[in-house]
């Protein structure tokens, strides 16, 4: 069987394609199987040797869904294929990225140096697929799932004789094929090295993509064959997640198979395994089933992170101020799904609406929507309608002119509308906006324009919406107290993010914000772990962290954590009448209590030193002040 690693012999090639083609007898020996099957698939379609090639990209619409589609991906992969289009320019070669369909992506910035027929080809939105120009080194890498070579007459139309090619496949954390790395010249052969390092970035893409994951512990195996390349992650309760191909063969699964469990795999329990790898440089020693021994090495501390996001240190500080300290978990898969389908109509411009109980993330949601979302270059700009003095509002939201009030701005401000021109508007509890600010933001809506206060003239605008509530905006237009042409304008997808009672991933969730608070998760046993999971916890996500501060306020340092240190209320009042709101009231004064209580503890462990004990809690200096205060 021919390799990809055979020298190229241009007079084999062609006596293959006299064998195939004018002959009609199978070229065995000739030239790669591979390759042949995929002549064969051609010419089982009715196609031409001589047939023209057409490189037609999809129309501009279809290709912002394509790119906005594969946003993940090509995250992971700029970075690299730059690498990659430094390393092979200079021998000719344009780098492309596509899609497990062959379309193209991503092309290298240096694509302007090549011929016409290869910036003809190398186009995002191209398609690329054998069924649309034939054999190809990327749709025989994805079909083969390895790297593959296709040198001039190798191709199955003459109009491609002209590139020659390699590619190689890229895997996602599952084992899924999801795109191909390529690069092509218009000069004979195939350079020393180009099959590697295409190679090399697909893997390194793959690797991006798998330190992308939501995974609660990341691991590198390692025998003395392997290297670290075998990754596996799991979640925080030992389900498999994802696996690399070196890692999926060293341990001898083809597929990640649903609820495949750390205990399928290896002797002994993932809790009593994963508790000592609390830094990336621990390392112990895995038993598979059959007794052969490997090294486990964390690939980074335990920790959860948001897919598909810059580290924080690339976030502008003006940005950086407004960001949750804790990444957000979306491990849960029914609510993953529902996020997913957000995304989608949040790209193709529709107003989201996201719902949930009080303290569940719906901010956190709304701008990690943004920050995944095609509009993550521009403003994120945020409006609490339920903290602003309805007085002020309109102001606030569509901006003034001078003179427009008593103690209007000199010269006027620009309002928040027009502030998220570009980006996106989230605006908060929607639901306890004034009827008659309705009104205007109807208007901006409708019109895509925005009337200062005490202006005649309106400006054009271009503004995402994201709006949040834990109303039940139905109930409000049924009262009257909100419209119904503003609730249908507003809600093109509805989000609703589930209460924290309600999700699967509490263990995720509870880790980081036991990294949010700098504490180890070995202080959290796997019983106070359970127990915390059976509350109610009416307050949600922002309850859960207030119960953590006070345990940890309350606990010495490195002391182990355990129920007494978690203070809850066993009983309350009978729910009132005004239903969520009610729950809502009761659970701020129940937080307000602990709040106190977590304050008082650790202003005794530092003395009484208010800067200390403000490190302490997570807040600033001002604001524990002003909490003292009150």
């Amino acid at each position: 069987m021919i390799t990809t690693s055979d020298r190229y012999v241009p007079d084999r090639v062609w006596q293959a394609r006299r064998s195939f083609f004018d002959e009609n007898v199978p070229p065995v020996g000739l030239i790669e199987e591979s390759l042949l099957r995929s002549w064969q698939r051609c010419r089982g379609q009715g196609r031409q040797v001589t047939d023209r090639v057409e490189f037609d990209p999809v129309a501009r619409a279809s290709l912002s869904h394509l790119l906005d589609t594969h946003h993940t991906l090509l995250e992971a992969a700029r970075p690299e294929l730059d690498a990659l289009g430094s390393a092979v320019s200079d021998a000719g070669y344009a780098v492309l990225l596509t899609d497990a369909h062959g379309r193209a992506l991503a092309v290298d910035g240096r694509i302007d140096r090549r011929s016409e027929p290869l910036r003809l080809a190398f186009r995002p939105g191209v398609d690329l697929s054998e069924a649309s120009i034939g054999t190809n080194a990327m749709s025989s890498a994805i079909a083969e799932q390895r790297p593959m070579r296709v040198l001039g007459p190798e191709h199955f139309f003459a109009d491609n004789q002209i590139f020659h090619c390699c590619a190689a496949p890229v895997f996602d954390p599952q084992g899924r094929v999801i795109a191909a790395v390529d690069v092509s010249r218009d000069m004979p052969g195939l350079a020393a090295g180009a099959l590697a390092l295409t190679q090399r970035c697909a893997t390194r893409i793959e690797h991006r993509l798998f330190d992308a994951l939501p995974a609660f512990l990341r691991l590198s195996l390692e025998t003395q064959d392997t290297g670290d390349e075998a990754r596996l992650a799991f979640d925080n309760d030992g389900g498999l997640l994802a696996a690399n191909l070196a890692a999926r063969r060293l341990i001898g699964i083809s597929v990640i198979s649903q609820g495949l469990r750390f205990t399928d795999l290896f002797d002994g329990r993932f809790n009593a395994f994963a508790a000592p790898m609390n830094a990336a440089s621990s390392e112990l020693k895995l038993r598979l089933h059959g007794g052969v021994l490997l090294r486990a090495k964390a690939a980074v501390a335990p920790r959860i992170v948001r897919p598909g996001l810059k580290p924080p240190s690339s976030t502008p500080p003006s940005r950086a101020a407004a960001q949750p300290a804790t990444a957000p978990v979306f491990g849960d898969a029914a609510f993953a799904a529902r996020f997913e389908r957000a995304l989608r109509a949040f790209n193709a411009d529709l107003p989201l609406l996201v719902t949930g109980e009080t303290g569940v993330g719906k901010e956190v949601a709304a701008r990690t929507l943004h920050d995944l979302g095609n509009r993550r270059d521009g403003p994120l700009v945020a409006l609490n309608c339920g903290a602003i003095a309805p007085q002020l509002m309109a102001a606030e939201l569509f901006g003034h002119v001078e003179g427009a009030f008593t103690g209007a701005r000199r010269g006027g401000s620009v309002g928040k509308v027009e502030s998220a021109q570009g980006g996106t508007l989230l605006l908060d509890e929607i639901g306890d906006m004034p009827l008659d600010l309705q009104v205007g933001l109807l208007r901006v809506f409708d019109s895509g324009e925005v009337v200062r206060v005490g202006a005649t003239q309106a400006a054009k605008v271009d503004v995402r919406f994201v709006c949040a509530t834990h109303r039940d905006l139905r109930e409000l237009v049924k009262e009257g107290r909100f419209r119904e042409d503003l609730y249908y304008r507003l809600s093109g997808f509805a989000l609703e993010v589930p209460p924290l009672r309600a999700r699967s991933d509490f263990g995720a969730v509870l880790e980081a914000l036991l990294a949010e608070a700098a504490c180890e998760s070995r202080r959290l046993g796997t019983e106070l772990r359970c127990f915390l999971k059976k509350r109610p916890w009416p307050g949600n996500v922002r309850q859960l962290r207030h119960a953590l501060r006070l345990a940890l306020a309350l606990a010495d340092v490195d002391e182990p954590l355990g129920r007494h240190h978690f203070q809850f209320e066993e009983s309350g009042p009978p729910p009132a009448s005004g239903g969520i709101r009610a729950e809502a009231d009761g659970e701020e004064l129940s937080l307000e209590r602990a709040q106190q209580a977590a304050i008082a503890a650790a202003l005794q462990r530092t003395g009484g030193n208010v800067t200390a004990a403000a490190a302490l809690l997570g807040m600033g200096r001002s604001t524990l002040y002003r909490k003292l205060g009150k």
